[in-house]
């Protein structure tokens, strides 16, 4: 088979209209490299996969029978990719006229040392998306962060997730990356795929993590941008993604964190995750009251 300059995988849930929206936007927007598009749809109800087939008729397409979560389904795609790099998309990702693959690919050809680099990434009201560029995660940062208080002190770098101090038009080493990410092809053969185990959440963070272990280095690369809709598949399911959030940030702690900290330590994490979820959902009840009361009125 042909080796493709790049294999784009998006998996998708019950996001017909968003994913087309990012399937026309990449085939009106991507230029001067040979790629592939793969879809694997995870179970939806909503004629998905009918839309693909009719409106992206080259597009390779995977049906998952069941509800099986982004890591399975990621897997999937990417198993069967044939491009020299593998482009994570989320299927609420839109490319603009400053999405030019050519160039990062080209920033990557030039910097075998780069396993991953992702790129700027805008949200609907034309900020930066803070995700999309993170530090590796610490007990300190990821405390700061989980609670919003790296607001109160966004210089300084070590309880700032989010790398805030660095201009979002600067070419940086970063920890992690989110929504989209190019991996070069030999960081799979080497350290695989993404870990199954998360459902959903975490597992972008986990995959960088293991790739610097592993020798490489991660860039957010901002000479290119996309727009992130944000949500199309979460925004469905509100409080089962609540659940699934703080689900995986346990799973992250448990697999990187717990065994190199004393018990005591992991009683107090895991007892913080548990209040912040129940905090969140008194919260988002409450919230929901008062729509409801609001709209009766």
């Amino acid at each position: 088979m042909k080796l493709l300059d790049l294999s784009i995988v998006i998996c998708n849930y019950n996001t017909q209209e968003i994913l087309q929206n990012t399937l026309s936007s990449i085939y009106k927007f991507t230029r001067n490299i040979n790629f592939e598009i793969i879809v694997v749809d995870d179970g939806s109800t909503d004629n998905s996969v009918g839309m693909v087939k009719k409106y992206f008729p080259y597009v390779r397409i995977i049906k998952n029978y069941m509800n099986l979560g982004y890591s399975k389904s990621a897997n999937k795609g990417t198993k069967i990719s044939r491009g020299r790099y593998v482009l994570h998309l989320n299927s609420d990702v839109v490319f603009t006229k400053k999405t030019s693959l050519e160039k990062i690919l080209e920033f990557m050809n030039k910097s075998p040392h780069i396993g991953i680099s992702g790129c700027k990434i805008i949200t609907n009201n034309g900020d930066l998306d803070l995700p999309c560029r993170h530090s590796i995660p610490s007990l300190l940062n990821s405390f700061f962060q989980m609670f919003s208080m790296y607001r109160l002190f966004p210089k300084i770098k070590s309880t700032n997730y989010y790398m805030t101090y660095f201009p979002v038009n600067q070419i940086t080493k970063v920890g992690g990356l989110g929504a989209f990410m190019i991996i070069r092809k030999d960081v799979i053969r080497k350290i695989g795929y993404l870990d199954e185990r998360f459902f959903i959440y975490c597992e972008d963070t986990d995959y960088c993590i293991r790739t610097i272990k592993a020798g490489w280095d991660i860039y957010y690369y901002p000479k290119i941008a996309v727009k992130h809709m944000q949500g199309g598949t979460t925004n469905q399911l509100k409080m089962k993604s609540l659940l699934l959030f703080h689900k995986s940030i346990l799973l992250y702690y448990k697999k990187h964190f717990s065994q190199k900290n004393f018990f005591l330590l992991n009683l107090i994490v895991y007892a913080g995750i548990y209040i912040r979820l129940i905090l969140y959902i008194i919260v988002k009840f409450f919230s929901n009251k008062i729509k409801v009361s609001t709209t009766l009125c």
